[in-house]
């Protein structure tokens, strides 16, 4: 190659670098309207106005549209973010660890929140009307119990795995044991007399959790029901995103919710679903030990199927 002909190669292999050296499609081109998948823990209607007014603060704040997106149980939630269909979604732990198995890990928690107290979780409560005779798990025996959903950490997996540590088969302790389609469901079929019992979540001094947007909404009144039973610390519900989500889309979505409590309290607390002082990023760690107990359980329904 003669001097022209190297100074002109060099040219095209100095243009394609910059080319390739320019930065990705900026990712409000590709979502310029973001699905956000809500589990509907409270009745649909509730969880609808709770979240009312979230995409216009999120258009106001990222500039982009926000879509929320809601099904009739949590797996409907969990398809849907684990299938593409949305981005992002607020899922519990158990839900989280469903979506994580179900896609090859392909998805990751992105951030969560801090009660009052400080502490990033919640626990799974069994309870029953004050005005009954049960004052301990033994009770019990004999009686109906609710469960929320199948893909619920404090309505089902982590309940079920704490009892069948103490050798207790549920079907065999209670008389019938059911899934009533969602934890306000299960409130409100112990208050209504339905089921003698039921699982639930909520915060220290009910900060947060479901018995605190039922007494909010004026629906629940605290005294008319007892906690028999109380779980270990669970970490709280993730706001989880799918790892092919862009990483300046990652990181714009983080400052987003860390700024919330500070720009906007009532809609940290929305998200939150009760009282809050901000949120904090999230990491796999957190959620691995429910990520294994998801596993595990898996496996012993395959075994016994």
């Amino acid at each position: 190659m003669n001097r022209r002909q190297i100074l002109s190669a060099a040219a095209v292999l100095g243009s394609a670098g910059a080319a390739s050296a320019q930065p990705a499609r900026p990712w409000r081109a590709i979502f310029p309207t973001v699905g956000f998948g809500i589990l509907s823990v409270e009745s649909q209607g509730a969880t609808v106005t709770r979240f009312n007014e979230f995409p216009a603060y999120f258009r106001s704040k990222l500039g982009v549209e926000c879509r929320i997106f809601q099904a009739t149980d949590y797996a409907g939630v969990v398809q849907a973010l684990t299938g593409g269909q949305i981005p992002m979604a607020r899922l519990g732990p158990a839900s989280y660890a469903s979506a994580w198995i179900d896609s090859n890990g392909a998805v990751e928690p992105l951030v969560t929140w801090y009660a009052p107290t400080g502490q990033a979780g919640y626990y799974s409560v069994l309870i029953v009307r004050s005005d009954s005779p049960f004052q301990k798990l033994e009770d019990l025996r004999g009686k109906t119990l609710a469960w929320a959903d199948p893909n619920s950490t404090s309505g089902y997996l982590v309940p079920l795995a704490a009892l069948r540590s103490q050798n207790l088969d549920p079907a065999r302790f209670f008389s019938r044991t059911v899934f009533s389609g969602g934890h306000e469901q299960s409130v409100l079929g112990v208050l209504n007399g339905n089921f003698d019992a039921a699982f639930t979540w909520t915060a220290d001094d009910d900060a947060f959790g479901q018995l605190r947007m039922m007494i909010d909404r004026g629906v629940l009144q605290r005294e008319r029901i007892r906690v028999i039973l109380q779980s270990p610390l669970i970490p709280n519900p993730p706001v989880t995103v799918r790892k092919d989500m862009p990483a300046d889309m990652k990181a714009d979505l983080i400052q987003f919710f860390l700024n919330m409590a500070q720009d906007n309290m009532a809609m940290a607390e929305s998200v939150a679903a009760g009282r809050t002082t901000g949120f904090l990023r999230a990491t796999e760690e957190m959620y691995r030990p429910i990520v294994e107990v998801a596993q595990i359980q898996r496996e012993q329904r395959r075994r016994r199927t």
